[in-house]
């Protein structure tokens, strides 16, 4: 049998395909991923636990990329007739592998824009929400990767017609229930501008920071639909590449555009006087920046907390100081001035 390269791309052969969507995304990925934690350290931080979460899942996606590039150098995106059982059995455990990171690291990145949407609210009924969403999605995460790993055994996942019949009714309920989280998501990103009094050009710039998700949405219904025509295929290995290149672009741009809401140009708009934002020495709120005259009392706020004793002399100080000049600037001071003119009439007799 004649070698074939591991990396061509054929009508037997779509590795190469495979290999390059995987390598693709993942180094812009890895770039979006710097941007945002030099953001943190540079410009708005510090890092906060949706940061943790994400860069997290950013490691998990890294993995997913090894795994893949190890069942492709074992036979995935071939033709079965090309593989030997051995390698068909390694490649089946890198899909096994693969898949496994695949919903840690989706779960990651969408668990990260939910502890973001929670820390910007304030309202009681908001926190409710945000705190029931993050739970479904911390439970839709486990258990995803629960079912996965116990609906077929690594070696079989290549032959899942003969061993793994369940498998592809276990990946409809997590599609049905991602695309669930998502919708939720979108909503409670909505939810949290509803209430505000702010201009609805403001609103409309955090609706779009958060709805920058809504496409993964097509993502993750257009992976369900490859997954349905190829996972009891005659021939897996070569017929799964569809269903893998769709699985690398969700996975890393799930991770990505989780790093839109955190750009400081959108997320700033919740500049709103509601004392929920500090400067950034403090590490009180990484997610509003004090602009123009607001800035000297945001400082003094700051400076009460994270000082005691003998410094709230100086706070109360710096507070009855400005208090005095404010003081000053409403005193008006008004100045009537009144002319008066007198007149002498005389006659002309009086002239003479």
């Amino acid at each position: 049998m004649a070698s074939v390269s591991p990396y061509a791309v054929s009508a037997t052969n779509r590795s190469g395909l495979i290999v390059i969507f995987e390598t693709l995304f993942m180094t812009w990925m890895i770039i979006v991923s710097l941007i945002r934690l030099y953001m943190r350290l540079a410009i708005n931080g510090p890092v906060k636990i949706d940061d943790v979460v994400v860069f997290t899942g950013s490691v998990m996606a890294i993995a997913h990329v090894g795994a893949i590039m190890d069942a492709v150098s074992h036979g995935l995106g071939r033709s079965e007739d090309e593989n030997l059982l051995s390698d068909a059995i390694r490649a089946g455990k890198g899909v096994y592998a693969a898949n496994l990171l695949f919903l840690a690291g989706h779960g990651a990145a969408k668990i990260s824009v939910c502890l973001l949407l929670k820390q910007l609210g304030r309202q009681k009924s908001y926190l409710i929400c945000s705190k029931i969403l993050l739970g479904m999605m911390v439970a839709w995460t486990l258990a995803s990767i629960v079912a996965v790993a116990l609906s077929c055994f690594p070696q079989y996942h290549l032959t899942m017609a003969q061993h793994c019949s369940n498998i592809n009714i276990a990946w409809k309920i997590i599609t049905a229930f991602d695309v669930t989280t998502e919708v939720l998501t979108f909503g409670l990103c909505v939810l949290l501008v509803w209430g505000i009094q702010m201009r609805w050009k403001q609103k409309w710039t955090v609706i779009f920071a958060f709805g920058t998700r809504t496409p993964v949405i097509i993502l993750i219904i257009l992976r369900q639909t490859y997954l349905n025509r190829s996972l009891f295929d005659s021939d897996p290995p070569l017929h799964l590449s569809e269903a893998l290149v769709v699985t690398a672009v969700l996975l890393h741009s799930s991770i990505m555009v989780s790093t839109v809401p955190c750009l400081k140009p959108f997320v700033i708009v919740f500049n709103t006087g509601w004392g929920q934002g500090v400067t950034n020495r403090s590490g009180q709120n990484s997610y509003f920046t004090p602009t123009g005259e607001s800035a000297p009392t945001n400082r003094s706020h700051v400076y009460s907390k994270d000082r005691a004793g003998a410094n709230e002399i100086d706070l109360t100080l710096t507070i009855s100081r400005q208090s005095q000049d404010s003081q000053r600037l409403i005193i008006h001071q008004t100045q009537e001035w009144r002319v008066e003119e007198e007149y002498e009439m005389h006659s002309p007799r009086d002239q003479n």
